[in-house]
């Protein structure tokens, strides 16, 4: 194998959670009179967190944004989401099938996320069980990606160095990880952006199916 450890992304990477974000945006929005935002519009609020999330989804709203709105719908979004986190949200085609074939050659495989750590514990836990190593979404003290803090973190955890391990991701932000974290890359097309936009950002190596995997970090 050309890596002891492969590190994936969550959100448009390992799964698909377009469809639950949206959901539970929404019912937060409607919690605070706000009118819904369609999946499309959703997709890029994702990248850096679930503030950011909040603060994007409110700014595509003109004259609607206050911090106080901010707070009440990130905190009634949180809530919402983690007791239906599992709604509407599925892994991608072929992906638990590499993680197993990678897996079983002997690659160390772990998860860092900018999601709140519960949640991605909970969804690593539940979609893919027995296959990671290490799993870390965002926690309190910690920067979050793009900062080669996260990242840090696991490799320590692991016993790895950096120049063994890939980080694959599907954004701007998963390719400036790795990067920060002087590791090589593969940025997937299957996610939330282009190929042409992972192009243009950077990206080393481009995925656009998840078994292709296999042979790419042999």
């Amino acid at each position: 194998m050309k890596y002891k450890l492969a590190c994936f992304d969550l959100d448009g990477t390992l799964l698909d959670t377009l469809g639950g974000l949206t959901y539970s945006l929404n019912a937060a929005r409607r919690m605070n009179n706000l009118a819904p935002q369609t999946p499309d519009e959703v997709k890029t609020f994702i990248n850096n967190g679930v503030v950011k999330f909040i603060e994007r989804s409110l700014l595509a709203d003109p004259g609607v944004f206050s911090e106080e709105l901010k707070q009440k719908l990130l905190k009634d979004n949180v809530s919402y989401y983690d007791s239906h986190y599992l709604e509407n949200t599925h892994p991608y085609n072929g992906i638990t099938e590499a993680l197993i074939r990678l897996k079983s050659e002997g690659m160390l495989l772990a998860c860092v996320s900018n999601k709140n750590d519960e949640p991605a514990q909970k969804l690593i836990d539940h979609f893919f069980p027995d296959l990671f190593d290490y799993v870390s979404g965002s926690v309190e003290g910690v920067e979050r990606k793009p900062s080669y803090e996260p990242m840090e973190r696991c490799l320590n955890s692991l016993g790895v160095d950096n120049s063994e391990a890939v980080y694959i991701g599907d954004t701007d932000t998963d390719i400036l990880t790795a990067r920060n974290s002087r590791m090589c890359s593969v940025s997937c097309t299957w996610g939330y952006k282009t190929r042409e936009f992972l192009v243009e950002n950077g990206a080393e190596t481009i995925c656009s199916d998840p078994i292709d995997l296999i042979s790419l970090l042999r």
